[in-house]
């Protein structure tokens, strides 16, 4: 319960999960002692690393905190995430970015985005490094140099007290750069080709099923635990197109799986699938030991959703 209330990040967020921040930045080994304290901002959320270990000045509720989250294997996944959520993540040390990304806090732009900018997020940073865009058939005022006289520039200059306005939004780019296809929030989503359920025609006292791929909500809903640590978080995304047909056949179908054993080693698990009697689309499979290199838990569950894989 303690390590939930300190991984929400909505406004009602407790105090002592600020004082945890503050703890866990300041507390790290010696191998963070180049990394700015300012940019630590929360260690589930970047790649920067803390003290775990007794040795550490870590207090006990920390460790404790941090030994739960590792036992029950803790960590960021989601096939995909909407872009607000994209554009929450801290972009300084970005837990999923390239690792390059530590490289580029040292130099002035980005002594600069950190202290004059205050930039900390991703959203942040692109819509800095969005004045650099020229948009196909508009003029675009700004000027690829620290002279320039934009609007943007010369509001940089006065209020963020930016002498070199053009050489921090390369940074801010730079920043971006790092981040995969699946973390940029200026990269194609399947939120962009998904509609929003609404739109879906439906029949009376009829729920929609939520298909879309995307993570909605903030940063605190991007969490899983029970996660394989022996399978590596894909950060490329798939993009799914639909088309919605005006007419639309209503299908109905019953499907079930079942296990021998259930939670044993000697666990035999099957799933069916039934439309109608004598339908041909009727099936009963027995789960498979592994599907490509993905091992298959012999259980009711992993047979309930075969089923409903079998439907498809």
């Amino acid at each position: 319960m303690w390590l939930k209330r300190y991984l929400d990040f909505g406004s009602g967020r407790p105090l002592w999960a600020l004082l945890a921040d503050t703890l866990l930045a300041t507390n790290t080994p010696s191998s963070e002692k180049n990394t700015p304290r300012s940019i630590r901002i929360n260690y589930y959320l970047q790649s920067w690393k803390t003290g775990t270990t007794s040795q550490s000045n870590q207090p006990p509720d920390i460790l404790r905190m941090l030994k739960i989250g590792r036992k029950y294997g803790l960590r960021i996944e989601g096939i995909a995430f909407e872009r607000d959520i994209l554009r929450e993540m801290p972009i300084w040390y970005h837990s999923q970015a390239d690792s390059k990304i530590r490289r580029l806090t040292g130099s002035r732009a980005s002594k600069c985005l950190l202290i004059k900018h205050n930039l900390t997020t991703v959203g942040e940073a692109e819509d800095l490094a969005a004045i650099l865009v020229t948009v196909e058939g508009r003029p675009n005022p700004h000027e690829n140099n620290n002279h320039c006289r934009c609007s943007d520039c010369t509001n940089l200059r006065e209020k963020m007290g930016c002498n070199h306005p053009n050489l921090c939004m390369l940074r801010a780019q730079d920043l971006l750069d790092t981040l995969p296809t699946k973390w940029d929030p200026h990269a194609e989503q399947p939120g962009d080709n998904e509609p929003s359920l609404t739109s879906l025609p439906s029949q009376k006292d009829e729920e929609i099923f939520d298909y879309r791929l995307s993570t909605s909500g903030n940063l605190s809903d991007i969490f899983r635990i029970f996660t394989d640590p022996s399978h590596k978080p894909v950060n490329e995304v798939p993009i799914r197109l639909f088309k919605v047909r005006n007419q639309i056949q209503q299908v109905t179908v019953a499907t079930d799986g079942s296990c021998i054993d259930n939670g044993q080693t000697t666990a035999i698990a099957g799933a069916g699938v039934f439309f109608a009697a004598n339908d041909p689309r009727n099936q009963s499979v027995r789960v498979p030991k592994s599907l490509g290199d993905t091992t298959l838990t012999q259980s009711n569950q992993t047979a309930e959703l075969l089923a409903v894989k079998l439907t498809s």
